[in-house]
């Protein structure tokens, strides 16, 4: 192998995003504004994380991180670090970020936190990043700050808050001293008591040992509260004014001018919910009313208090079934408050994207953020949307939808970063125009990804509310949506690259020929399979192209490339299925798994089919990948998700007998996909949450081959014949190809 590159420390540089469509391919729909209010939402988890549960923690809500660290750690020693992956991209097409801290006196100096993918940091106001984190426990961010008093020392929560559990939860606080350089863990998540998932740290601007954190949880055994340090945050103390119980605390600002006075927000979903106040430094609170809704009808809530005029405090809420209650403003330090949000209009899905800021120098310049940014230049008499999510890539007016910290930084009047689910978007005039500078902040979060055989240089994927993504030419910094919203599944045909199939959340599919798309979405799919579906797998015959294969809870058939189509099935097992096999040494031979961990045949194109024939030998979890021999349809591979078992297993009777490939060798965690070397017929690879391995001997023993790559999940992997190539997919940090 190739002497390792350092990632950690290389800035990347690259030209602006395109935001237009890869060459010679042209751009399907883009999403939808929805028309009218937002539905009623029930639930704090957004469909994807029921999709992330089912195979990351079923039957449990919260993913056991704990597991993750220590089997990662147990099959990721030191020495196996030697394999060089290179990144793949993209790097011009930025992923979830939830976090930003920018330097006190140099507004080009700025943190941005992702999801799933570490802390970043530029020193020129975004047009170039370098990743600050990589080998870390978990790449999972939900919170930064700086200490004023000393602006090389930055707090670092783990966990991101933004109440949808589609991402392991984090293992704590972490803090550097140098500016990002090295990081230090100062309290556990285990050890310490404190949330798992930290979406505030609030550091006192008189005494830099005094720092508060407030953080959410999804899994009733972990912590939530407001917790508060007096010595930089080694140790912690639970704040129990509201209850002995979790609740929920999102937002706590220190008043910069008044010593002890602090600001907070509680959802302990009843009467104490909203704001609250404390005048002696946390040792007493009292909850603010006056001037606000009933506190039961309060749930998530940010604020920001003007650095001009620091008794003015604003505050933007959301209601219970995830739309905007209203924006508040307080002139005397919250004891009264004044709705000003009444004309801001729609905004929904205000339980994941919830922020405000306040200009540096204005105190009635104010932006808040949901799934778009609104704008008031006069305190809240008159609003304009700032933002416009479904606005072309690259006009003044567009920004990333889903909006999750604002700064604007006090040493740049009208300077305003905004990390949102597309990465970071700036505007230089307080929020009237935007620009994107995601450029080289490789935190795609994909969900799928593939390569094209005949072509290794055009491939793409599936990214979380960034489209259904692709490059042409195999920059890493020239990827372009074909679709848009959360993009889906993705197959290239093996023979011709320009001829595709692509889609879209819930049950949307297009095909490309010679670089044009035609929605094919099966006509008789119903509004049930659309709904029930988040990822919907399509499968493209080795060997007839014109033959595709996809599924709700039952299979649907084209032979005359997406024309028409059939179920093919009855409903399987009830549960959506999750993977399709077409072999590609007998086409007849079609394999599929479910959700519920089901394995159903056909040997005779999809006709007919057999029942369940997972047997006791499998765990029961859901199948994520199945894969067959390419020399043999009887010899097939199983991948399944959850923990507690093994998660790779054979068969070489068609599935009438299955054994253990995995035997220990391999982490207990979400094993994601498999593929198989048709050059190579014995050499397996397999990628899961914690790791990426090898086998040459068809599965009996396994080798890590993750060398380089970040601490993050590894969702998808493609093996390229003619290049010899190997390019997985992260939930977090974009792809990674690897030469064989």
């Amino acid at each position: 192998m190739a002497k390792r590159k350092t990632a950690k420390r290389a800035a990347t540089r690259r030209p602006a995003a395109k935001g237009l469509e890869p060459v010679g391919i042209k751009r399907g729909p883009k999403k939808k504004r929805a028309e009218g209010p937002p539905p009623p939402k029930f639930t704090t988890h957004k469909a994807r994380a029921l999709w992330f549960q089912a195979r990351a923690s079923y039957p449990v809500r919260e993913a056991d991180v704990e597991k993750l660290v220590s089997e990662r750690q147990r099959v990721r020693p030191e020495a196996a670090r030697a394999v060089d992956w290179a990144i793949a991209g993209p790097t011009n097409i930025g992923g979830r970020c939830t976090a930003l801290a920018v330097h006190p006196t140099n507004p080009d100096t700025l943190y941005i936190g992702a999801a799933g993918g570490g802390v970043w940091r530029s020193d020129d106001a975004g047009i170039t990043w370098t990743p600050q984190w990589h080998d870390q426990p978990v790449l999972n961010i939900g919170s930064l700050a700086i200490d004023p008093r000393a602006p090389e020392t930055v707090y670092c929560g783990t966990g991101e808050a933004n109440l949808s559990a589609d991402a392991y939860p984090g293992v704590g606080i972490f803090r550097t001293q140098d500016g990002g350089k090295t990081w230090t863990q100062l309290a556990s998540s285990s050890k310490a008591g404190i949330p798992r998932r930290i979406g505030t740290i609030a550091i006192d601007p008189f005494d830099s040992r005094h720092i508060i954190l407030g953080g959410v949880t999804h899994d009733a055994g972990d912590a939530s509260a407001m917790f508060s340090s007096t010595d930089g945050g080694r140790k912690w103390v639970r704040q129990g004014f509201i209850s002995p119980n979790n609740y929920w605390c999102h937002s706590v600002v220190f008043h910069p001018v008044k010593q002890g006075l602090i600001f907070a927000t509680i959802d302990e979903n009843g009467a104490k919910n909203g704001i609250w106040r404390s005048q002696d430094g946390g040792l007493n609170w009292v909850q603010l009313t006056k001037g606000l809704p009933a506190s039961s009808l309060i749930a998530r809530t940010s604020l920001a208090i003007a650095p001009s005029k620091p008794d003015t405090i604003y505050a933007i809420c959301a209601n219970s079934t995830d739309g905007l209650l209203g924006v508040f403003k307080s002139t005397n330090q919250g004891s009264t408050w004044k709705s000003i949000g009444g004309k801001i209009g729609t905004e929904g899905q205000m339980s994941y994207g919830n922020c405000i800021v306040v200009h540096p120098t204005n105190p009635n310049w104010v932006l808040c953020g949901g799934v778009d940014l609104h704008l008031t230049t006069d305190g809240g008499t008159t609003w304009k949307r700032a933002s416009h999510w479904d606005a072309d890539r690259g006009k003044p007016q567009y920004a990333h939808a889903d909006h999750h910290a604002l700064v604007m930084p006090a040493s740049k009047a009208g300077r305003l970063y905004d990390a949102n689910d597309g990465g970071m978007d700036v505007s230089e005039d307080g929020g009237n125009t935007w620009t994107n500078r995601s450029n080289g902040l490789a935190a795609t979060m994909f969900y799928d990804i593939d390569v094209a055989q005949s072509d290794g240089l055009q491939y793409g994927g599936g990214a979380q509310d960034n489209g259904t993504i692709s490059t042409s030419d195999g920059k890493p910094d020239d990827f372009a949506e074909v679709l848009g919203g959360d993009g889906g599944w993705i197959v290239f045909d093996p023979k011709d690259p320009s001829h595709f199939y692509g889609s879209y959340y819930n049950f949307h599919i297009f095909r490309w020929k010679a670089g044009t798309p035609t929605e094919v979405t099966p006509k008789g799919v119903t509004t049930q399979e659309h709904n029930s579906v988040w990822m919907v797998y399509i499968v493209m015959d080795p060997n007839d192209s014109n033959t595709v294969y996809t599924a709700s809870q039952r299979i649907w058939k084209t032979s005359d490339d997406g024309k028409t189509w059939a179920p093919v099935s009855a409903e399987l097992d009830g549960s959506v299925v999750t993977a399709i096999e077409v072999a590609m040494a007998n086409s007849k031979y079609v394999y599929a798994g479910t959700e519920k961990g089901g394995i159903f045949r056909s040997t005779d194109g999809g006709a007919t089919w057999s029942g369940d024939i997972s047997s006791s030998v499998l765990p029961g979890m859901i199948v994520t990948r199945i894969e067959t021999h390419p020399k043999n349809a009887k010899t097939v591979f199983v991948t399944v998700g959850g923990t507690g078992h093994r998660h790779v297993f054979r068969s070489d009777d068609s599935g009438a007998t299955w054994r253990d490939s995995d035997g220990g060798q391999l982490p207990d965690s979400p094993h994601n996909a498999i593929a198989c070397r048709p050059d190579q017929p014995n050499t397996v690879f397999v990628a899961s949450n914690a790791a990426v391995f090898q086998s040459d001997d068809g599965g009996a023993t396994w080798s890590n081959i993750s060398g380089n790559l970040p601490h993050t999940m590894f969702v998808d992997l493609v093996y390229q014949r003619k290049d010899r190539t190997l390019t997985v997919a992260t939930y977090g940090r974009s792809m990674y190809r690897l030469n064989l």
